[in-house]
C-alpha cells in the first residue's frame, strides 16, 4: 500500500531525510559462523536474485523509468550540516533516474534507506551544501523523455561500518498509482572492515523454551540485551535491539513482531512495543536482515533487574528471552 504522508514525514522526523533541489539533464544514464541464518548468504559471493549491486541500473515505476546508484564517496561535512549523529562519518552517492518513456513524466515518489552490515543496521541519511537530496512528491517535478534527474544524497554511518556492505532500499511510486514499487541495490562502503566487528553475528545458539538476551531464536529473530538510560517521572527509558531475517527469495513487509517486555520474578509486564523500520511497511531485502532500535519506558522501582521479554510474531509465535536490564 501505498506509504501515508504522516508516514512519510515521520521518517523525515526521524532521520531528516535529504532535501528538495535536485538537477536534470538530457543524457541517458547507463544501463558465517552456524548460528547465523541465511540472510548472510551471497556476502563476498553473487548477490541473491533481486538486489542488483550499487553502479547498475534496475527498471522502476512499472517500466516507466530507471534507477542507478554510484558508489559510495567519502564527504566531509559542512558546518550546515543536519542529521549527522556525533562521531558518524558522513558518505554521498548519487541517485539517478532516467525518463524512459516517450512523453514528459513526473518523477516518482521515491524514498531511500539505507542498511549496513550482516544485521542491518540503519545508517542515517542527511542533508548539507552541495547534497540536494529528492524533491518531495508536491514538487511534481519534470523529467523530459530520455532526460536524466540527479539526486545528491548524503549518508551517515559508524566508523565500525567502514568496508561492510550497505543495502539500500528504494521505494518508488508512479504518478496515479497507490502501490509502491521496491528495488534493493547492495555495495561495500569506503574504508576496510575490522577483523572483528560489532555487526558480526557472533551470538552462541541456543536451545530450550527461554533464551538468553542476545541470542538468536530458530535463526530468524534476535532481542538484545536492554540499555537503562535516564530516569523522569517515575519511568526509566531503556532500548533494546530486534532484528529480523528476510530468508525469503522476495522482500519482507516490515518487521511483524510485537515486543513485550516484563520484569521481576512475578513477570509484570512493563512494556509493549510493536516496532517498525524507517516507516510501517518498509521492506527488507530478499535474504537480508534488519535491525531497529525500540524506544520503551519501563517502570523505574523494577529495574535494574531481571527482564523477560516475548517477540510476538504476526502468526502468533512467541519466542521467549531472559536476562538483567542494567
Amino acid at each position: 500500500m501505498r506509504r501515508s504522508k504522516a508516514a512519510v514525514l515521520a521518517v523525515l522526523t526521524a532521520v531528516l531525510a535529504v532535501g528538495c533541489s535536485s538537477n536534470t539533464s538530457s543524457a541517458p544514464s547507463s544501463t558465517a559462523d552456524r548460528s547465523r541464518p541465511s540472510a548472510a548468504a551471497g556476502r563476498g559471493t553473487a548477490l541473491p536474485e533481486g538486489i542488483a549491486a550499487i553502479g547498475s541500473s534496475v527498471t522502476v515505476a512499472n517500466g516507466s523509468w530507471t534507477l542507478s546508484l554510484e558508489p559510495f564517496k567519502k564527504t566531509e561535512a559542512t558546518s550546515s550540516a543536519q542529521g549527522v549523529p556525533a562521531g558518524w562519518e558522513t558518505l554521498r552517492t548519487k541517485a539517478v533516474f532516467t525518463n524512459t518513456g516517450q512523453e514528459i513524466a513526473l518523477l516518482p515518489d521515491t524514498t531511500v534507506t539505507v542498511r549496513y552490515g550482516d544485521l542491518g543496521q540503519p545508517a542515517a541519511l542527511f542533508r548539507d551544501t552541495g547534497l540536494s537530496g529528492l524533491p518531495d512528491a508536491e514538487e511534481d517535478t519534470k523529467v523530459k523523455p530520455g532526460a536524466r534527474f540527479t539526486a545528491d544524497l548524503g549518508i551517515a554511518v559508524p566508523a565500525q561500518a567502514a568496508g561492510q556492505r550497505a543495502t539500500v532500499t528504494a521505494e518508488t511510486t508512479e504518478e496515479g498509482l497507490a502501490q509502491a514499487e521496491a528495488v534493493f541495490f547492495e555495495g561495500a562502503l569506503p574504508g576496510t572492515a575490522p577483523a572483528t566487528t560489532t555487526a558480526s553475528p557472533t551470538a552462541p545458539e541456543s536451545t530450550g523454551a527461554v533464551l538468553p538476551l542476545g541470542s538468536w531464536y530458530d535463526k530468524r529473530l534476535r532481542v538484545s540485551a536492554l540499555t537503562l538510560g535516564a530516569t523522569e517521572n517515575g519511568r526509566r527509558a531503556a532500548t533494546l535491539d530486534l532484528t529480523v531475517v528476510n530468508d525469503r527469495p522476495e522482500s519482507k513487509p516490515g518487521l511483524d513482531v510485537t515486543v513485550r517486555v516484563l520484569t521481576g520474578d512475578d513477570l509484570a509486564l512493563a512494556a509493549t512495543a510493536r516496532p517498525v523500520l524507517d516507516y510501517a511497511d518498509a521492506p527488507i531485502a530478499p535474504h537480508r536482515t534488519a535491525t531497529q532500535t525500540v524506544q520503551l519506558q519501563l517502570p523505574a522501582t523494577a529495574v535494574p533487574g531481571p527482564v523477560t521479554v516475548e517477540a510476538v510474531e504476526r502468526d502468533g509465535t512467541r519466542a521467549t528471552f531472559d536476562g538483567r536490564a542494567q
